[in-house]
């Protein structure tokens, strides 16, 4: 049920950006931004239920990324990257795959950032939000062509 609600709403919306970005692209981001949503919610919930403690800020965001970890797999799995294989031990390999893209994309998006910031003096909101354009088109590579590879491809 909630699979079939996410591609209806992948599809309604899809139309003005169509002539844009191909599908595949266009779910990567939909999907990618609502499981960024997501974490960033888990990550506030996480932190209030945490302020008390010493690693508050350290614990929610690893607890936020190992849970949307799950989240962003299944929905990477079922909506952007339809075309992977799907059986039982090629998923496990995918998901180990992803899990490694995801955590260099955490490593780097902060060193990206944190670099932008220190070495070149750039504003830390636009450090940010460039390091997020480049990870995000990164990351997409890395599942298209690396987790998600088809087996055409492989």
């Amino acid at each position: 049920m909630i699979k079939n609600l996410i591609h209806q709403l992948l599809k309604f919306f899809y139309p003005p950006v169509k002539k844009l970005i191909p599908y595949q692209v266009y779910a990567y981001l939909a999907v990618g931004a609502a499981n960024t949503l997501f974490n960033i919610g888990l990550f506030i919930v996480l932190y209030t239920v945490l302020a008390k403690t010493l690693l508050a800020v350290e614990a929610a965001t690893i607890f936020s990324f190992i849970i949307t970890v799950f989240s962003g797999f299944w929905l990477s799995k079922n909506f952007a990257f339809t075309n992977a294989g799907n059986e039982r031990k090629e998923k496990a390999m995918q998901f180990g795959k992803y899990f490694l893209v995801s955590l260099q994309g955490q490593f780097s998006d902060y060193l990206i950032t944190k670099g932008l910031i220190v070495l070149l003096w750039i504003n830390p909101t636009a450090a940010y939000l460039l390091s997020t354009i480049i990870m995000l088109t990164l990351n997409y590579f890395l599942q298209k062509y690396f987790t998600f590879q088809s087996r055409k491809l492989a």
